[in-house]
């Protein structure tokens, strides 16, 4: 209870210095104040006035309660709760913002992965459908990525857990570099990643994705005691695509990049050609 007690007339001298806690236009809580004191004055001034001779009011009323410290006392009442609500204002508006900013932390944390700081798996099953709405009112190509980096389970093995984090970071990184800021990149989990690239056919998310391919074989940081390689799987949206449809092509084509040597790039197209051969 002491400490607690110590807390809060320190949180009360702590608003008492802000200028927030005078400003009258801003802080409503002192009108408040005023509001609550306003009475006490009123009510001694009528009955003040009720004790005196209605001959004399007008000559001796203001005079005799101006010159009564007492009545000073209450007169004051308006400004002296207008400044403590104005300090107490302040430690709401306070406490307010704090709170906002909580949630806004929690809600930037709901929608990142914190490993790597890219945006989740919850996010983008959020904004699809959005980005899906989008891409048919513009009549603009919608192209999915599914990436997935080689033999990731032997660096954890081979070189710890610590290196294989480094590697998923640097992968996002250099993923993040590449696209274009209106691209979505997502860790999907693990060691795949996401990629959804706005107004992109299929010819050219290929050619994106090879320089993803190169680049993860080349460009990754030099200071990791490996190299990796990754394989990636990419469909293009249709007209009516769920998310599980657009994902499951893509990772079908990733499957088959996986099957077929890693480090490689396949569009969904080539495997429902060779199904129709």
């Amino acid at each position: 209870m002491p400490n607690t007690i110590g807390k809060q007339i320190k949180e009360f001298g702590a608003a008492a210095r802000q200028p927030f806690s005078y400003n009258l236009r801003e802080n409503i809580y002192i009108w408040f104040g005023v509001l609550w004191g306003l009475p006490i004055p009123l009510v001694t001034i009528l009955m003040h006035a009720h004790f005196l001779d209605s001959k004399v009011l007008e000559g001796r009323l203001w005079g005799d309660i101006l010159s009564s410290p007492l009545q000073w006392f209450f007169l004051a009442h308006p400004f002296v709760f207008a400044i403590i609500f104005g300090i107490l204002g302040t430690i709401r508006y306070d406490k307010e913002r704090k709170i906002k900013e909580m949630v806004e932390q929690l809600q930037e944390l709901s929608i990142h992965d914190p490993l790597t700081g890219l945006k989740n798996r919850r996010y983008f099953t959020h904004i699809f459908h959005e980005e899906c709405a989008r891409s048919l009112r513009r009549q603009e190509a919608l192209t999915l990525l599914f990436l997935d980096l080689d033999h990731f389970k032997r660096v954890n093995d081979d070189h710890g857990h610590h290196f294989g984090d480094i590697a998923l970071q640097e992968t996002s990184r250099f993923l993040k570099e590449q696209c274009r800021p209106y691209d979505t990149v997502v860790r999907w989990g693990g060691e795949e990643f996401i990629i959804l690239l706005r107004a992109t056919d299929e010819p050219a998310a290929i050619h994106f994705s090879e320089r993803i391919r190169l680049g993860i074989q080349t460009e990754l940081n030099p200071d990791l005691p490996f190299s990796m390689t990754i394989s990636i799987g990419l469909a293009q949206y249709k007209d009516n695509d769920t998310l599980e449809d657009l994902t499951n092509r893509a990772d079908k084509a990733l499957y088959h990049a996986k099957q077929t040597g890693r480090n490689k790039v396949i569009p969904w197209s080539m495997l429902s050609a060779e199904a129709n051969l």
